[in-house]
């Protein structure tokens, strides 16, 4: 009897062990959650509820396969061995009747809006990226299904990618097919500038058509920003978990001392009964 007590007191605070350590583990992580939208189909009241239902999200983008976290050149050699994989199955004769005969793509401009900086230290955990994606050709009407991936870069580090956004339409050179991006990092995003970087892809095909960045606008270029973890004074008991491994490591001694005492009191109190 008291081996299963003990056995079931080990397990107990073995699973305690591994929450605070899982927990810990993904406050590191960089975690967000985007939406998006034709701008056209925006409204400033819309901008403030998604925003708001953005930081109150129980699934991050990063579960969703929405952002990867990797970089982008990982990203690319990735689509070049799908490509590679692919090349076999697609004839010349279909290749060419689904180029858009031959049109053009791209990004004529971009813009970006902050918002949510609730420690007023001048850094913003929510921000929009909106841009205007065009294309062009010998036909009329021409329309195109494309989607968009999201990179930022801290201070002139790699890219990484935050968001994939859904398939749109756009249409020839009009600006009715803008399309706006509106994020808030939620964790794993130190306060500094950000670059954005946009890759625009046509449905099906795994090249870049368009691409626009901080070099081509400098609506993209040192974006103060940070996520939520690093902003609100009210979970400041987050950033103390930032310490590292030696404030697990304490934790788990305590851990350890206490268990070792309910051990030994539940061993005294079934001899006691036995």
């Amino acid at each position: 009897m008291t081996k299963n007590y003990i056995n079931k007191s080990v397990i107990s605070i073995l699973l305690l062990a591994n929450i605070i350590i899982s927990n810990y583990a993904i406050a590191e992580q960089r975690s967000s959650i985007s939406f998006g939208e034709l701008s056209k189909n925006l409204t400033t009241d819309s901008r403030l509820a998604i925003a708001k239902e953005n930081k109150a999200a129980a699934i991050v983008d990063q579960y969703l396969g929405k952002a990867t976290n990797k970089t982008r050149a990982e990203i690319l050699n990735n689509n070049q061995i799908n490509k590679k994989n692919k090349s076999s199955k697609i004839t010349p004769l279909a290749r060419s009747k689904s180029d858009n005969n031959y049109a053009d793509f791209a990004i004529y401009g971009a813009t970006t809006l902050l918002q949510d900086d609730y420690d007023s230290d001048g850094f913003y955990q929510t921000f929009s990226v909106r841009f205007d994606a065009d294309i062009y050709s010998y036909t009329e009407n021409q329309l195109a299904e494309v989607y968009a991936l999201l990179y930022i870069s801290k201070n002139g580090g790699p890219w990484i990618h935050y968001y994939t956004t859904d398939n749109f339409i756009i249409e020839g050179d009009t600006d009715l097919d803008e399309y706006e991006v509106i994020t808030t990092f939620l964790s794993g995003y130190a306060a500094d500038h950000y670059d954005i970087l946009i890759d625009l892809y046509q449905l099906g095909y795994n090249d870049i058509v368009a691409t626009f960045s901080a070099d081509d606008s400098n609506a993209l270029y040192a974006l103060p920003l940070e996520s939520a973890d690093y902003d609100e004074p009210y979970i400041e008991v987050v950033e103390v978990s930032h310490g590292g491994s030696f404030s697990i490591g304490i934790l788990l001694f305590f851990l350890c001392i206490y268990s070792v005492r309910i051990i030994n009191r539940i061993k005294n109190e079934v001899e006691n009964i036995v």
